[in-house]
């Protein structure tokens, strides 16, 4: 799974801006459908960049929770959490870069940090949930 997702990501990452852009665009129109009140929000923050930054934290949310679950065999609690992220981060580096050969679009180091907050955050959860204390049985 986690093959199929950074191959999803690289497909992402391989459109150019003018695709990238209306893409956004039509999922920005489409919360404002959904939930017209977004839209007095947007003298705040434009919806566009909330979508584009929010897509950044769920695929690589997503990368390294598949990531986790593939190694949770193999190491455990602290080195599971710093191996998935850290490949995680390192794919949303390369991402970026590869971002930077593609018309229309660029390599934002900002992008890198919010790839490793996602990252951070999936790992994290398969942790979290791995290894959250167990309730004591009665008697």
């Amino acid at each position: 799974m986690s093959v199929l997702v950074a191959a999803g990501i690289f497909f992402s990452s391989a459109q150019t801006g003018y695709v990238s852009g209306n893409a956004s665009a039509a999922v920005a129109d489409f919360v404002r459908a959904i939930f017209p009140p977004v839209a007095a929000l947007e003298d705040i923050v434009p919806l566009g960049f909330l979508v584009r930054k929010g897509a950044h934290v769920i695929v690589f949310f997503a990368l390294a929770f598949c990531v986790a679950q593939s190694l949770k065999f193999y190491i455990h609690k602290w080195q599971l959490l710093l191996t998935s992220w850290a490949i995680a981060s390192a794919y949303g580096v390369f991402d970026e870069i590869h971002q930077y050969f593609v018309p229309g679009r660029s390599m934002e180091f900002s992008d890198m940090l919010i790839n490793s907050v996602g990252a951070f955050i999936g790992a994290g959860l398969v942790v979290a949930l791995l290894y959250r204390p167990q309730k004591l049985k009665d008697g």
